[in-house]
């Protein structure tokens, strides 16, 4: 169901070969378009669908590649055009095969993500983020790179679709959730010239910063396959996104061979890899130790201040991947700090989004309108 569709594009700037490092000299700016095609057949109900591929940053502030899809209601824009939705996706996987918003028009397991949207009257724009599709690994949970992504998402959309307001509002779900909000907060200052009206946060992945250091060898195994996955993804993003980082050093010849699987490995395919293998078998030393729980402070914590536009988060109670008690204090911390939160519990899991999708649109056609 995850894969790449390779098309050949109408080329609108400098397309670099895949895998190659990117000179800052042949980077464009942040959101400028590098190429663009049509997708005939994968539009959503009642919409046109361009797959882009457009210039963005790391959290390192270096040049980088990005996919993203846009969607755009078919018929008369109104005035102002069509108001955006940035769509920041689920955890998918790392690697190339697992880019996957060219099919969300017509997958059934999809297609509702978008259709809402359209129908509402919405632009769906849909990041991959970066190097999902694109050179180099994807750095999974970096906070800065995933904020620069959906935001250069919506500069590029606009860039190739001119019916498309300056007004967008986000939404995401899990890994998304957490790029929601690391979105939200720095919107006003990557972008001044868009507005970012709402953001609707649904099952964040909050305080990562704050528990995985809590893994080491004396892990036992647990009764999901998932938390390997999420671990093992966690750890590659953190290579992804700080090169020089030793994290050898944390790793058993275990870990080092599932963290290598993780790089590539899309979700379903790596909860199979990850079948009888243990967080602890993973790791030689606890991850509380040396400089590992800085590097991912510095790298996935999500801002508590900062945030402009009203935030929805929502949350499932029963959610064994994105846990309630982290959902209630990052919403307590931002509250604190002055930020305008609306939050929303249900007696769900982790797929909250479903119950959660009216709220969300009436949540953004009010910040949208006010």
């Amino acid at each position: 169901m995850i894969t790449l569709r390779r098309v050949v594009p109408l080329v609108v700037g400098p397309l670099l070969v895949l895998g190659t490092a990117v000179p800052a000299s042949a980077a464009g700016a942040p959101g400028s378009v590098i190429s663009a095609t049509p997708l005939p057949g994968k539009e959503a109900p009642g919409s046109t669908a361009t797959t882009i591929t457009y210039w963005t940053e790391n959290s390192l502030d270096q040049p980088r590649r990005a996919l993203a899809t846009i969607y755009v209601p078919t018929g008369t824009a109104p005035a102002g055009g069509w108001p955006i939705l940035a769509n920041a996706h689920v955890t998918a996987g790392l690697g190339d095969a697992c880019a996957y918003t060219d099919d969300y028009g017509t997958a059934a397991a999809d297609v509702n993500v978008v259709t809402p949207w359209i129908q509402a009257g919405f632009a769906f724009v849909a990041t991959e983020y970066i190097g999902i599709g694109t050179e180099g690994s994807h750095a999974y949970l970096d906070a800065t790179a995933e904020a620069n992504a959906v935001i250069d998402s919506v500069r590029a959309a606009r860039a190739v679709a001119p019916t498309l307001s300056s007004s967008y509002v986000v939404n995401g779900i899990s890994q998304g959730g957490h790029a929601t909000l690391a979105t939200a907060a720095a919107a006003k200052e990557r972008a001044p010239e868009l507005r970012l009206a709402a953001a609707m946060a649904d099952a964040p992945a909050t305080k990562v910063e704050g528990y995985i250091p809590l893994a080491g060898p004396y892990i036992p195994p647990l009764p999901a396959p998932d938390y390997t996955t999420y671990v093992s993804y966690i750890l590659a993003g953190l290579e992804t996104a700080r090169p020089d980082f030793d994290l050898d050093a944390y790793l058993t010849p275990a870990g080092r061979a599932v963290v290598d699987d993780a790089h590539e490995l899309c979700y379903f395919d790596m909860n199979t890899r990850t079948q009888g293998v243990s967080i602890g078998q993973m790791l030689t030393k606890p991850l509380n130790t040396g400089p590992f729980p800085a590097v991912l402070r510095e790298v996935t914590t999500l801002p508590v201040s900062g945030y402009d536009a009203p935030v929805l988060v929502n949350q499932g109670r029963f959610d064994v991947v994105a846990f309630p008690f982290l959902t209630d204090l990052q919403v307590t911390e931002m509250l604190v700090h002055g930020a305008k939160v609306t939050y929303r519990q249900y007696a769900t899991g982790h797929n909250v989004w479903a119950q959660a999708l009216p709220n969300n649109i009436a949540f953004a056609r009010k910040h949208l309108a006010g």
